[in-house]
């Protein structure tokens, strides 16, 4: 009796143990650190996510890594066994010290790290869990050992939560965590030093660092200083001497005299064509190129069907000098009041926080399709020589003549509204400048761009005599202007091409049905209808033909623009790594965009010089939204396509080709 008790109590005594062994926890030794794994929980019941601390214990004045440890060393690795169903996030790194080991630098903590990582839990978790890790991290001091271990925590599952003993040590971790600060920091490039402006800058005093996440892009040695500009503070952080892409630079640790912030970092400096090197051009420069630009988009393919229309106006008028001027200088200010308020429209979205750029609008299906009903009723207007406004003005007694100071305006609006496709040469680099730095400055751009745009037409207001050199006015007028039926047919049909990638086919077919209303219309307006009574069921046609478009326009969002498309970092990082790339940024809508690639993009000697270079080719197709591929045109000190960027190596800085490309131009570059 007294050996089967002795057995029972042996028995207990091995299956306590047992238990024991299965909740302990497993530290990590090393040679000269540890690593032990404590959770923010030692029981959970119904918590679907938890904190885990990687606590790293070095001997006195040893040090370990950040995630970028500067000059030298290597942040620690994990491989993570969880429980069926668990998942872990992170790590989530503290800020780290500035560890000076001339003529090193590097970055990393002294004494320990405490790691934090987030654990999720599902809902059927057992009743025992075990975490494990396998680490290798580096240790330093004098000389550098690596340090490798195992260490493991278990979490049990009960009816009630309870705190660890170590939750407190966690929590001091959380609150030790860098702020993190959505808006990115504007940062430009000069002199081969990175510029961070911020207002979390505060003097010339302050005590700031920026550690970057991107390893091999500041040059750690050197000093980084605090600039006083305007009473505004900017941190200046001296760059590799190799000319690393800065681009590739999204963010960092900014540490201040109070406390530290995960921050962004948009680069928004343009690349100059010639030096490689990003810069943003003056005002005065950017105003000079929005005035030669505006002019040049005189001669856009998407600009000059409606351009005719002015043409013809000034012709028909060319007998009366003072009409020939108001009418100039109605038409100048239609445009140049678009222009601002389309440019300042894009300010306005893109300072509260939406990423966009000239030629935005096209990327909306519901504008395309308003295009795509104004041209073909534009074309009927040409070819069949219909004012619709004048047949309005029976039903009450108002409209506007054909020949009214109105319709200039409405001519200088119109010209501008499908100028929008188009960038012409100039205009990209006064565009970034701009919308990336909008203010004052914005406005003076857009202004000279529409000065610009209506150059000819206030010369010609100012200059009537020049009109000499224009034909006069006949019958010959009549067929050009039927003529010009055509190009706006072909700009309709070229938009429902864009119209197809961005909404469903059967969305696409209710936006032709819009079309034939408009056929529809034009063909009973020219029905010589006597009696009153069918005249009044006409005018009720009319109302009933324009509420039937408005029910075929994608007012919903039947659209594909959601879709992300082929653009990735990861996808040019990669290819940066093999060797040259060059970038087109295109859309369906960018009419120069398409007139590049038909001439000189896609030729196959191009296609060829690729090949023989080894060049990677990516088009990045923005022909819907994608903030992305906003973002990455900011990053060029662009808002506005076409942009074609070459890099010569991964560390090379990119560089940028004209907006209006030959086979020559890219030869040349490509040299």
């Amino acid at each position: 009796m007294v050996k089967l008790k002795t057995f029972y109590i042996l028995l207990i005594g091995m299956l306590l143990l047992a238990s024991c062994n299965v909740l302990a926890d497993e530290k990590a030794i090393a040679s000269n650190s540890s690593l032990e794994l404590f959770t923010q929980n030692k029981t959970i019941s119904d918590e679907k996510e938890i904190y885990l601390l990687a606590k790293f214990s070095l001997q006195k004045d040893w040090h370990t890594y950040w995630i970028n440890p500067g000059d030298s060393g290597e942040a620690a690795t994990f491989e993570w066994d969880l429980p069926d169903g668990f998942q872990v996030t992170g790590p989530f790194w503290p800020e780290p010290e500035v560890i000076p080991y001339p003529p090193l630098t590097t970055y990393g903590y002294t004494d320990n790290l405490n790691l934090l990582f987030k654990i999720s839990i599902p809902n059927d978790a057992r009743e025992i869990n075990t975490i494990t890790v396998n680490s290798k991290w580096l240790v330093c001091a004098d000389v550098c050992i690596p340090q490798e271990g195992k260490a493991k925590v278990s979490i049990q599952k009960s009816i009630s939560s309870e705190f660890s003993n170590e939750s407190g040590l966690i929590n001091k971790a959380i609150l030790n965590l860098p702020e993190k600060i959505e808006t990115p920091i504007l940062a430009i490039v000069e002199n081969n030093n990175l510029v961070l402006k911020s207002n979390l800058i505060k003097s010339v005093n302050s005590n700031i660092y920026f550690f970057p996440f991107r390893e091999g892009v500041i040059d750690y040695s050197k000093k980084q200083k605090i600039l006083e500009k305007d009473n505004s503070y900017s941190l200046r952080i001296p760059l590799m001497a190799n000319k690393t892409n800065i681009s590739l630079l999204k963010g960092g640790i900014l540490k201040t005299n109070s406390k530290a912030y995960e921050i962004k970092v948009s680069s928004a400096g343009q690349y100059s064509s010639i030096s490689g090197e990003p810069q943003f051009i003056s005002i005065g420069l950017a105003i000079v190129f929005s005035l030669i630009g505006g002019l040049l988009l005189n001669l856009m393919p998407c600009v000059f069907p409606v351009i005719s229309l002015k043409i013809l106006n000034f012709v028909e008028h060319s007998e009366n000098k003072t009409q020939v001027t108001f009418h100039g200088l109605s038409f100048s200010f239609g445009a140049i009041l678009m222009f601002v308020l389309i440019g300042l429209s894009v300010v306005a979205l893109k300072m509260s926080g939406i990423d966009v750029g000239w030629g935005y609008q096209l990327q909306s299906p519901l504008i395309v399709s308003l295009l795509i009903f104004l041209f073909i009723f534009l074309s009927g207007f040409f070819l069949l020589n219909v004012n619709f406004l004048n047949s309005l003005s029976n039903v009450g007694n108002f409209g506007l003549q054909n020949s009214s100071y109105l319709n200039s305006l409405g001519t200088g609006f119109l010209a501008v509204i499908v100028a929008t496709p188009c960038t012409a040469p100039f205009m990209g680099s006064a565009l970034g400048f701009a919308i990336l730095q909008p203010g004052i400055y914005s406005f003076l751009i857009f202004l000279f761009l529409g000065i610009g745009f209506t150059l000819p037409y206030l010369l010609l207001s100012a200059f009537p005599k020049m009109l000499s050199a224009l034909p006069k006015p006949g019958l010959w007028m009549e067929t050009f202007k039927q003529f010009m039926a055509f190009p706006m047919i072909l700009t309709a049909l070229w938009l429902i091409w864009v119209l197809s990638s961005q909404i469903s086919s059967f969305q696409l077919v209710l936006v032709l049905g819009g079309v034939v209303l408009i056929i529809f219309f034009y063909w009973i307006n020219q029905l010589d209808i006597k009696t009153l009574s069918v005249k009044r069921f006409r005018y009720f046609l009319y109302v009933l033909i324009a509420g039937l478009i408005f029910f075929t326009l994608p007012l919903e969002d039947y659209s594909k623009k959601n879709i992300i498309g082929n653009f990735s970092e990861e996808i040019i990082s990669e290819k940066l790594s093999q060797g040259p790339v060059f970038l087109n940024f295109t859309a369906d809508w960018c009419i120069t965009c398409k007139v590049n690639e038909r001439i000189a993009l896609k030729r196959e000697s191009i296609s060829a010089l690729f090949d023989e270079k080894n060049i990677s080719y990516i088009e990045i197709d923005w022909t819907n939204k994608n903030d992305e591929i906003a973002k990455k045109l900011a990053s060029f000190g662009r808002s506005s396509i076409p942009l074609y960027v070459y890099y010569s190596s991964e560390n090379a800085e990119p560089i940028i080709l004209p907006e209006i490309l030959t086979e020559n131009i890219i030869k040349d570059y490509l040299r």
